[in-house]
């Protein structure tokens, strides 16, 4: 049984939220899209497929709209009935990415673990070392 799902988060940083879809293998496109299922619509300025996307809401933050249950995308449908698994999965892949990213800017560059790969329990432990 599908549903409409709306889950709010507390991501706000466009580029990084872009690589951590691709980091999770994620295939999506930008601009002002519509997500439409059983009569309800929201706007979606990142539209990971016809059923499923992120719109920016008024706080700055993204929420993700739609419903898994109508995607035809392996990577989404998968989470039909697990929204709390892609908002943990979206936000471990966005933390990563936000930490390689401000650690870049200051000179760091991965040396250990650049896949990022989480271990049993939980934790991701990368290893940065500085170019100077």
């Amino acid at each position: 049984m599908s549903h409409w799902t709306k889950v709010q988060t507390k991501l706000r940083d466009r580029e990084i939220l872009k690589k951590a879809l691709i980091r999770m293998g994620l295939e999506f496109t930008e601009g002002q899209h519509t997500i439409t299922q059983y009569g309800k619509s929201e706007k979606a300025e990142i539209k990971l497929d016809n059923a499923v996307g992120l719109s920016i809401q008024e706080d700055g933050t993204y929420a993700m709209v739609g419903d898994f249950w109508h995607s035809r995308n392996r990577n989404l449908s998968k989470y039909y009935g697990k929204t709390n698994q892609f908002t943990s999965d979206l936000s471990t892949a966005y933390a990563i990415e936000e930490a390689t990213t401000h650690l870049e800017e200051q000179q760091f560059y991965c040396s250990e673990n650049a896949e990022a790969q989480v271990g049993e329990d939980g934790l991701i432990t990368m290893v940065f070392e500085s170019w100077n």
